[in-house]
């Protein structure tokens, strides 16, 4: 029997003998490979984007919030004078008796006061909004320059606030440096900045929007300046809204219960608020397992469709090795005359078609990485790349070669050496 080094040698001569044939039988495993590559980093850099984003909201949080009930289609005024009032939400009733439940650590509350906010003319969609000084720490956003509330600011009713990076970018213009300590009118009443608060996820709360877009102000100073209304005229009619908490991040003590925790809470809002539908939960665990078993069944379903072209990679090395088979006959019955084993035609033919399969699966993994790339630098879509989708694609290179190798190397290494000659 040859030495497995000589079967090598031979085996890579043959191949570099026909290089464009070796190339293009490879083609398949390349293009199969790469794209697993390329959608395995994909999917896993929208799952860890997605997940960053329902983890910025705080797994240990019950999310609860107001929200205007469905209009009934009655007219609420016959007179285009009056005065209409409408009121709907959480309500301070509802915070002290939720902070009294088991399982709850401490609630967090953001009030919107609904106040227009105008650059020039030009109103901006960015809002003013009430907060509780623990605010920042059970969220994932954090200062980037001057400071939080201090405790000072809300024992004073302070007329201080905190602007989101994108009210900067908006109410600013991009030379201006001094931007701690300036004031920031907002109708009647004027503001002096203390912080520029970031959240890097752009975390978005129902019914209250995203972090980034929001200026914050001390509970205190708003409940004190706005005392939970809102006055919009709309034509000749002043309509009036009251609301007294626009959000609540109730943290619970232990996750585990939280699914209890969340029904408890659920199941008194429905029956101190059952004339109206004006409040909504969310859990972000629970968003978060949702998610990940989504974007599993979204992975594995990608993984199939790209695993498909390998398939039809290894059939297309499969008609060419046998086809190679074909051509190498003189070859085949040559050895054999000289005393060479079916075994050693067998592995020479094996090994040809596994060093095309692997050498393919490392191109493969190359053009997978160039993917991703173009992909990241175009879309500004996230991929991360994992170890285990490197050796899940090479590992898979090599089965295709085996699997579909094993067949042609089969049948060269049947050729009758007597009938083979004699054809030639």
């Amino acid at each position: 029997m040859m030495l497995v080094r000589d079967l090598i040698s031979m085996s890579f001569r043959n191949l570099l003998l026909h290089k464009m044939r070796s190339l293009l039988t490879s083609l398949g495993v390349i293009f199969g490979v790469g794209s697993v590559i390329a959608m395995l980093a994909i999917s896993e850099g929208a799952k860890h984007s997605a997940l960053a984003q329902i983890e910025a909201m705080g797994i240990d949080k019950i999310i609860v919030f107001s929200r205007r009930p469905p209009i009934d289609g009655k007219s609420e005024s016959s007179s285009d004078n009056a005065s209409v009032m409408e009121r709907f939400g959480l309500t301070e009733q509802d915070r002290s008796h939720i902070s009294r439940m088991d399982n709850v650590e401490q609630i967090t509350a953001l009030f919107d006061t609904r106040n227009k906010i105008l650059k020039g003319l030009q109103r901006m969609d960015l809002k003013l909004v009430g907060s509780d000084k623990a605010f920042l720490d059970e969220t994932s956003a954090r200062i980037v320059d001057g400071r939080w509330f201090s405790r000072i600011d809300f024992d004073n009713n302070a007329r201080v606030c905190i602007i989101g990076m994108n009210v900067k970018h908006k109410l600013f213009t991009l030379g201006d440096k001094d931007i701690i300590g300036s004031n920031l009118r907002i109708g009647d009443h004027v503001f002096r900045v203390i912080g520029i608060l970031d959240n890097p996820y752009a975390t978005q709360l129902p019914e209250v929007g995203g972090q980034n877009d929001m200026i914050l102000i001390p509970m205190t100073t708003a409940k004190t300046l706005f005392k939970d209304y809102t006055f919009l005229r709309e034509g000749r009619q002043f309509k009036i809204t009251r609301v007294e908490y626009d959000l609540f991040l109730v943290k619970v003590n232990d996750t585990f219960f939280i699914d209890n925790t969340s029904k408890r809470i659920a199941g008194y809002l429905e029956k101190m608020h059952d004339a109206t539908k004006d409040w909504g939960m969310v859990v972000p665990l629970e968003l978060l397992r949702q998610r990940e078993r989504t974007q599993n069944i979204f992975t594995i379903v990608m993984c199939s469709i790209a695993a498909i072209s390998l398939v039809v990679g290894g059939i297309g090395i499969m008609n060419i090795m046998l086809a190679s088979v074909y051509e190498r006959r003189k070859e085949i019955g040559t050895r054999r005359a000289l005393g060479a084993q079916k075994s050693d035609i067998l592995l020479q033919f094996l090994i040809e078609t596994v060093f095309l399969t692997t050498s393919g699966g490392i191109t493969g993994i190359l053009l997978g990485f160039g993917l991703g790339q173009i992909i990241t630098n175009y879309s500004g879509m996230e991929t991360i790349y994992s170890w285990w989708s490197i050796v899940l694609a090479l590992a898979i290179s090599c089965i295709v070669g085996v699997i579909f190798g094993t067949y042609p190397a089969w049948q060269a290494a049947q050729q009758n050496p007597i009938t083979v000659l004699r054809s030639e």
